[in-house]
């Protein structure tokens, strides 16, 4: 016939109701509940050897109580190789199967019912690792958008830079060459006005040679004239008085 369950369905089915852990050396009270035999035993040192049932609350005999020897087969035929068995307490030799969350620590189905976490809220190991599991993937997620941020951010800067490069060396390079043609027409223009100095000089300079010339000329003839009447002043009366007029004259 066909299963009606699933075989984590019945996993869960299998687990003892003080350690929440699959049943391990499992014992039947007379109610017909089963537990672990630790777990029992750990049960039975706070208690009296009669107690209630945590389950259906009647009351029980733990010491005549059976092995359920069908309910540990069917474990044992669900169990993989290489299970291993979850650290124990160290109080009540029970596997740490739950997690307390006020605590933040492992501890025994008995330290939930008995101990000093009895009225704190108790969660299964199971379930625990299963939230954050879904907790710590969240968290990557978070990571790993946050990487992606960053390295967009690292791309437009890298790309800034790049770009920030090139455009200096596109305006470097026009400046170099916009100087290159101010240079050009600097040095044309000087050219040109130093030219038309020169030029300008060079008439100025020819006028006042031809002056000069002119004026040397002059000088020339003046001093002959200053010699000639030097020379007149010493002619006798009667020469000086004839010649004079026509002297006068030149």
């Amino acid at each position: 016939m066909a299963w009606r369950v699933t075989v984590p369905e019945l996993q869960d089915q299998l687990q003892c109701p003080i350690c929440l852990e699959v049943f391990k050396e499992p014992l039947m009270l007379q109610c017909g509940h089963s537990y672990c035999k630790d777990c029992l035993d750990s049960l039975s040192q706070h208690l009296d050897s009669e107690l209630r049932c945590p389950v259906c609350r009647q009351w029980v005999d733990c010491s005549s109580s059976p092995p359920n020897v069908s309910l540990a087969r069917v474990i044992d035929a669900l169990r993989l190789p290489g299970d291993t068995e979850p650290t124990v307490c160290v109080h009540h030799r029970n596997p740490l199967s739950l997690f307390c969350e006020k605590d933040q620590e492992f501890i025994c189905g008995l330290c939930g019912l008995l101990g000093s976490h009895q009225h704190h809220r108790v969660t299964p190991v199971s379930t625990v690792y299963s939230r954050m599991k879904e907790e710590l993937a969240g968290r990557l997620s978070e990571l790993q958008e946050e990487r992606r941020k960053v390295e967009e951010h690292i791309g437009k800067l890298v790309n800034n830079r790049t770009r920030i490069i090139n455009e200096s060396d596109v305006f470097s390079w026009v400046i170099r060459r916009e100087f290159q043609e101010l240079h050009h027409l600097v040095d044309e223009e000087k050219a040109r006005c130093l030219e038309g100095v020169e030029g300008h000089t060079r008439g100025l300079v020819a006028s006042l040679d031809m002056q000069l010339e002119q004026a040397q000329g002059a000088q020339e003839r003046l001093t002959q004239a200053e010699q000639v009447l030097e020379q007149f002043g010493n002619e006798s009366h009667h020469e000086f008085i004839r010649k004079f007029h026509s002297m006068a004259s030149r």
